[in-house]
C-alpha cells in the first residue's frame, strides 16, 4: 500500500499533491477526515477536597482509501461553551478556550515520537483528550455558578475538619464544544463542527463516610436520581 503526503482541509476544497507522485484525479477527495467530539466525567473521590473535571475527546478518522503519512503538526484550539441562560450565568465569560498540542494526543497508532512522523491508515483514527477543570476564561469556577440537589444517601466529610454532611449533586448543564486542529505540517486545518453534550458533577467534599452511588463517567447525570 502506498503512503501519500497529502495536504488537506475539511471545510473548503483544496488541491492535493504528494511528494513523489500526483494522485489520480478520481482518487483526489476534498475531505480526508471525519471529526467528532464526546465527553467523559471524571470524579476523583480520594483527593482533598474531591475534584471533578470533564475529559473531552476529539476523534479524527481517516476515511480516504490510502494511508496518510507526513511530519506531524498537532496544533490547534478548542472551545467549550456553557449554554446556560444569560440570567443564570450572570456577567461572566461563559466559555473556556485553550490550545491543543501534542500533549493532548491520547491515541495514535502510527505516531513516531523520535521522528515526529505520523501515519494514519484508512479507517484508523487519532484521538485527542482535553481535560477541562470547569473553569472559564475569566477563571470563574462553574461549580460555584450552578444549583445543587442534596444526595441524602451519601454522607461525606463536609470540610477539612471532617464534619459530616450530605453530598451535593449539580443540576444538569449543557455545553457546546468546537475544535480546529492541524494534523500534518503540510496539511490544512480540520474543523470539528459544534457538538453539544450535557454533564452533572459532584460538589467538592473531603471524602465519603459511607458507600455512595458513584457517577457513570458517560452519564454522570444518572446520579441525580439519588438526590432530592
Amino acid at each position: 500500500m502506498k503512503k501519500y503526503f497529502i495536504p488537506f482541509i475539511v471545510v473548503l476544497p483544496v488541491i492535493f499533491s504528494a511528494c513523489d507522485e500526483e494522485l489520480p484525479p478520481q482518487n483526489n477527495p476534498e475531505n480526508l477526515f471525519t471529526s467528532s467530539a464526546s465527553s467523559q466525567y471524571q470524579y476523583v473521590s480520594d483527593s482533598k477536597p474531591t475534584q471533578s473535571s470533564i475529559d473531552i475527546y476529539v476523534v479524527y478518522k481517516n476515511f480516504y482509501d490510502e494511508t496518510l503519512d507526513d511530519f506531524a503538526s498537532l496544533k490547534g484550539t478548542i472551545k467549550v461553551e456553557w449554554l446556560a441562560a444569560p440570567e443564570e450565568r450572570g456577567a461572566i465569560i461563559p466559555y473556556r478556550t485553550d490550545q491543543l498540542t501534542i500533549d493532548n494526543l491520547f491515541h495514535a497508532n502510527g505516531y513516531n515520537f523520535s521522528t515526529n512522523r505520523l501515519s494514519i491508515d484508512p479507517n484508523d483514527s487519532i484521538i485527542l483528550r482535553y481535560r477541562w477543570n470547569l473553569k472559564t476564561d475569566d477563571s470563574t469556577n462553574l461549580m460555584s455558578q450552578v444549583k445543587y440537589a442534596v444526595d441524602r444517601d451519601c454522607i461525606v466529610n463536609a470540610n477539612s475538619q471532617n464534619d459530616p454532611g450530605f453530598r451535593f449533586v449539580s443540576a444538569k448543564q449543557q455545553f457546546r464544544v468546537t475544535a480546529s486542529f492541524t494534523i500534518f505540517q503540510r496539511g490544512g486545518t480540520v474543523v470539528t463542527s459544534p457538538q453539544q453534550f450535557s454533564s452533572c458533577w459532584i460538589a467538592p467534599h473531603y471524602g465519603e463516610r459511607s458507600p455512595c452511588n458513584q457517577p457513570n463517567p458517560f452519564n454522570p447525570c444518572s446520579v441525580i436520581s439519588t438526590a432530592q
